[in-house]
């Protein structure tokens, strides 16, 4: 639906399913007549909706109506407002829109003569529907079709369903979850080992059946040899009933040594297919979390994704065993047990079943109210972790500032909290089995009262009641068992439910089908018109354009949060841009391969990562073909080699996570040497000297103009004097491009790179631009 400019009135709404219910509302029954009063007609408004607060912050149902020449913001008169139009604006006035994020909900704002003007405020709950609103008055003030309809009613942070918050956008929604289609991926995993659970579940049936027969050896036992008159059959001969003994206890115990076999040829097949499903989801779980973009790992800490890769997936083996020896077979033994019961004595069978509606009704109960509690606990030993590695990864710093007791009771809390969500759940799991147990036992006292009169009154036979009450025994104990079902069940699927939640998620970086080849030393890169916000609503970049030609070394100054970093990200394509585009010689790098993405971008970071292991295996992480002599020459161009060789294994050394053992500027020159091994054509140098020493800042810096010599670089760094030969610096204010040039040619411009400049002469050697507030004269 979009305004007309015919007569002013957009398009008739249609019914109400064809329009949308948030930015088409209706208005209040005594509103519409109001306003009509003051001269407005809200049919008219192409856009309706309203938001929960007032502009003083107070709970109240506030309406925006925008019309296609003006939009004006209504609510019921009250002593302040006398009038039910707040506020009126004319589209030729409003030269801008936009939304503005503050604490608990935000504004909607307009600028009118150079001011910011607050039409209206939102909850937190609102912000969405706003978000969406401010896009519709872009287009608004951009004379542009205005489109509305019911998909504008989805909301992407709540599940459709339900209507329950979710964490972020497109996550899974944990109430409405499909735990039948759960066990069915579960199944699913378990095809390519199918032969050998076919030959895992035969064996279980065969052991149940197996498992009955003692109890009709007791049953002959004593019917046949010590009580035949009571079971009406003719007395044995001492000699016969010694061999019928003998005989009996044979066959006993040949059951017994056949279970045992089957038991452990069970066990055997059960633990591999358990082990091998488990490394099978561990390692799409691992392989997935590589291919999700870098804006997955701005939501989870690594200990949560920690839990999930490791503790998560060892669920998968426990339910195989549950086939096997848990509650599969006792499922299967029941069924069993039962039939041979109802085979003895029909009227003792169904004085047994008498608790079982109630046991099944406790556990559908219990599962109800225990299952969102186990989630909880996952949550818990999650954030746990969490906590514990950000203590342990950050040691030092803790440390440094003598916070040990403060992360003590940081990580008691927690702690805590884990403790307390266990005894949420373990609590009622205590009272349940053992109302559970009870209710078995009732039923056993009939089964014995009733018994015992049958064989005193009615004939049965004494065999026949002993191994009934045998058999009672296989009955119950697994029943009782299956009480418990519900508690692993609910923890299976909780913890398998979190692992397929990382399997679901969509890479955000997608990579096309048909991409297109790189040259083979590609140089050019290029931002046109590119627009990107971590949040899209918030963006960083904002219309940045400009072109580096190959081979030329251009710097990006900016204060922190400009968006220089922003500029890497792109270009990495660790993120994709919200509007423009970014190419590598001509190719938008979407069109391009993940893998020549990375083959034609190295990148030297600020705080270079090195990874536990030699020198040797850090250096050559990008190409792990690369030789020895290949490894030296790299190391020697970063200035690396001779620091290296001061130690008694050379490259051989071991050194520690994030490179333990290694000064500040010994790392940065091993992270040097990795990129010049991996001989990028286009390389990225991100502040590489803004946390060394002088004296390591020239050494690094000697290395660098032998690392970019003919290659296309892109140099960020708040020292504006490691910029000074660059062939071009681009100065990046506010998201904006607002200087580009040579390192003379902007001084010559005395704008902001000149005042920079002269600040960092002025107030310091080594200033970082984070440090300056630059005021025009």
């Amino acid at each position: 639906m979009h305004p007309s400019d015919d007569d002013g009135r957009p398009p008739a709404a249609g019914s109400a399913e064809a329009r949308s219910q948030l930015l088409q509302a209706d208005l209040p029954p005594g509103l519409g007549p109001l306003l009509h009063r003051e001269g407005f007609d809200p049919p008219r408004a192409f856009l309706r909706t309203h938001t929960d607060l007032n502009l003083e912050g107070g709970y109240e149902p506030v309406y925006l109506l925008v019309e296609p020449d003006r939009l004006y913001v209504a609510a019921a008169p009250n002593e302040r407002w006398k009038s039910a139009a707040r506020m009126v604006l004319q589209r030729a006035d409003v030269r801008e829109v936009r939304t503005r994020q503050g604490v608990g909900g935000g504004f909607l704002e307009a600028l009118v003569e150079g001011v910011y003007v607050e039409i209206l405020a939102y909850s937190n709950t609102r912000s969405e529907t706003f978000h969406k609103v401010e896009q519709k008055l872009k287009a608004w003030l951009a004379a542009a079709p205005v489109e509305i309809g019911p998909e504008d009613d989805e909301d992407p942070r709540r599940c459709a369903q339900c209507g329950m918050p979710l964490d972020f956008k497109g996550d899974t929604c944990r109430r409405c979850v499909n735990r039948g289609a759960v066990l069915v991926r579960v199944f699913h995993m378990m095809r390519p080992y199918r032969k050998r659970a076919a030959i895992m579940m035969s064996l279980v049936l065969v052991g149940i059946g197996v498992a009955l027969v003692p109890q009709q050896l007791v049953r002959l036992l004593i019917n046949k040899v010590l009580a035949p008159e009571q079971a009406g059959n003719p007395p044995l001969d001492e000699t016969v009933a010694v061999y019928w003994l003998l005989g009996l206890v044979g066959s006993l115990f040949g059951t017994y040594l056949i279970g045992a076999l089957i038991n452990g040829t069970t066990a055997r097949l059960a633990s591999f297919v358990g082990t091998q499903i488990t490394f099978d989801m561990r390692s799409r779980v691992f392989h997935h979390l590589t291919r999700l973009g870098v804006a997955f790992y701005d939501r989870y800490s690594v200990g949560q994704l920690m839990a999930r890769v490791s503790s998560d997936t060892e669920h998968m083996k426990a339910f195989v065993q549950q086939l096997t020896s848990g509650f599969l077979a006792q499922l299967i033994t029941v069924a069993a047990v039962g039939a041979v019961l109802f085979a003895l004595s029909w009227k003792l069978a169904f004085f047994t079943l008498l608790p079982a509606p109630l046991v099944m009704l406790s556990a559908v109960f219990f599962w109800k109210r225990v299952y969102p509690r186990y989630y909880r606990v996952s949550d818990a030993v999650s954030k746990l972790q969490s906590r514990l590695n950000t203590v342990l990864s950050g040691v030092r710093v803790v440390k440094a500032f003598g916070q040990e007791q403060r992360e003590q009771t940081r990580f008691g809390q927690s702690s805590g909290y884990v403790r307390d969500s266990y005894r949420n759940v373990e609590y009622t799991v205590a009272m349940f089995n053992p109302a559970m147990g009870l209710l078995f036992q009732m039923g056993g006292l009939i089964v014995w009262f009733v018994g015992g009169r049958q064989v005193l009154y009615e004939g049965m036979p004494l065999g026949d009641l002993i191994a009934f009450l045998g058999l009672l025994g296989m009955f119950y104990q697994p029943l009782g068992h299956l009480t418990q079902l519900t508690t692993w069940l609910t923890q299976f699927l909780t913890a398998t439910q979190r692992t397929f939640e990382i399997l679901d998620t969509s890479p955000q970086i997608l990579q096309t089908q048909a991409p297109q080849a790189l040259p083979a030393k590609p140089g050019a890169v290029r931002f046109e018109n590119v627009t990107f916000g971590y949040n899209r609503r918030e963006p960083i970049l904002k219309g940045i354009s400009f072109a580096v030609e190959a081979g030329e070394h251009v710097g990006v100054v900016g204060k922190s949060g400009s968006g220089k970093t922003t500029l890497i990200n792109l270009l990495a394509r660790f993120y994709d841009v919200d509007d423009g585009c970014v190419r590598i010689d001509g190719i938008d790098v979407r069109d391009l391969s993940e893998d020549d993405i990375r083959r034609a971008v190295g990148i030297v970071l600020q705080e270079p990562f090195l990874f536990r292991g030699t020198i040797r295996a850090n250096i050559a992480y990008g190409r792990t073909d690369a030789t020895l002599e290949q490894i030296i020459a790299a190391a020697k161009s970063a200035n690396a080699h001779d620091f290296i060789m001061r130690h008694p294994l050379g490259y051989d050394t071991y050194i520690g996570e994030r490179g333990a053992g290694l000064s500040g500027g010994e790392r940065q020159r091993v992270s040097i040497a990795r990129a010049l091994l991996y001989d990028p054509p286009i390389l990225i140098l991100d502040e590489a000297t803004s946390n060394v020493d002088t004296e390591s800042e020239q050494l690094i810096q000697a290395a660098l103009q032998r690392v970019t010599e003919g290659r296309t670089t892109l140099a960020i760094a708040h020292r504006l004097s490691t910029l000074r030969h660059c062939d071009r610096i681009l100065v990046i204010d506010g998201g904006h491009l607002v200087e580009q040039g040579s390192h003379q040619e902007l001084l010559d411009q005395q704008g902001l790179y000149y005042r920079l400049v002269k600040i960092q002469t002025d107030l310091s050697r080594e200033p970082s631009v984070d440090a300056l507030t630059v005021n025009k004269p």
